[in-house]
């Protein structure tokens, strides 16, 4: 039967789509006394928040960079709810995370210096997997566990009880041996993890290893979804991108349209006052002759001066009685907004929210 997870995932922050979870966020485990030092930093929903938020603010290289994203992004990457969002941000803000911008997450690595080690949780185990016909969901505890396997018992099998399992991970006996139940339970000879020796009871030690075929199979299952994914999302913002340069282009044409109209419109009103096409018109034949003049440096250019001086006494007058203004005869005096002089987008390159399709992105 076909093992396949039933919901999309649009995590676009990393390229393999591994969450790291940090040993250190599940406390500090004596393996010779079997005492606990420290607990764990929050519950398993938490840890998951600040496990994304690690993952893509701290490269494996060791660089860091700026996790960007939304309360309505880790709801969906990680399958938590909002709440459990706005109490991780609430708690690990300040004290493990850096959030100077909106949205914009890093891990503060330098006041929380972490040993290297951490715990893989791949994406297909956030959500519904449809495994053998049957649907199943890990809780929140389960990821962990399963995270816990898919690191510990990958290279090789891990002898371990229960009890040292709930441990080391700082959850409850019970809530690790019903996440070991859903792991180990035998989907027709195809569990998500072997146990290949069984302790009598659930303090007894069981040997554990994972099922390399079945998640290799998952994992490829999910990088073949995320490769459609951003194709298809690659191919959506190219039409996306030609749609708004289409909607700008039509925009800028109308706004320039409407400014020739209008600039147009207000200098046939003043054509049709005779004192002012007479002076209008004249000033235009004078202008070439001025020029020559001026060029020249002829005798006659004061005389032409003080006519042009008086055709544009004219000229103003006719203006200053009919109420227009001589800006009114310019395109850009019409422009529909004064923040971007219709360009749409501002000095910054930030669209203008002027834009009525719409601000173009």
């Amino acid at each position: 039967m076909e093992t396949v997870a039933v919901a999309p995932q649009l995590n676009t922050s990393h390229v393999d789509y591994t969450y790291r979870m940090p040993v250190e966020f599940f406390g500090k485990f004596d393996n010779e006394t079997g005492k606990r030092l420290t607990s764990r930093i929050g519950t398993a929903g938490l840890i998951k928040w600040l496990a994304d938020t690690f993952t893509f603010s701290v490269f494996k290289d060791g660089k860091t960079g700026i996790c960007t994203r939304t309360n309505e992004q880790f709801t969906r990457d990680l399958n938590v709810s909002e709440s459990t969002v706005y109490r991780a941000r609430n708690k690990f803000v300040g004290k493990y995370v850096k959030n100077e911008k909106k949205g914009k997450y890093q891990f503060d690595i330098e006041n929380n210096p972490l040993s290297g080690g951490y715990y893989a949780l791949e994406a297909w185990m956030t959500r519904p997997i449809l495994h053998n016909g049957k649907t199943i969901e890990f809780t929140n505890v389960t990821q962990l566990v399963a995270a816990y396997f898919n690191s510990e018992c990958n290279r090789k099998p891990q002898e371990l009880s229960t009890r040292e399992l709930a441990y080391k991970l700082d959850i409850s006996e019970l809530s690790a041996q019903r996440a070991i139940n859903v792991l180990t339970a035998d989907y027709k000879n195809n569990p998500f993890v072997y146990r290949t020796e069984k302790g009598v009871n659930g303090h007894k030690r069981s040997v554990y290893v994972i099922n390399r075929a079945l998640f290799r199979k998952l994992n490829k299952a999910e990088e073949k979804r995320l490769k459609a994914q951003i194709k298809a999302r690659e191919k959506s913002k190219a039409e996306h991108d030609a749609e708004t340069n289409k909607a700008v282009e039509s925009e800028l044409n109308e706004r320039r349209q409407y400014r020739i109209e209008r600039a147009e419109s207000v200098y046939a009103r003043a054509l049709a006052d005779e004192e002012f096409r007479v002076s209008d018109e004249a000033l235009k034949r004078l202008a070439p002759k001025l020029a020559f003049a001026e060029l020249k440096h002829l005798p006659g250019l004061t005389k032409l001066q003080q006519e042009e001086c008086e055709l544009t006494g004219r000229r103003k007058a006719a203006l200053k009685r009919l109420e227009i203004d001589e800006a009114e005869f310019s395109e850009e005096f019409h422009c529909k907004c004064i923040k971007c002089h219709d360009k749409l987008f501002l000095a910054n390159g930030k669209p203008c929210g002027c834009f009525s399709r719409g601000a173009p992105t």
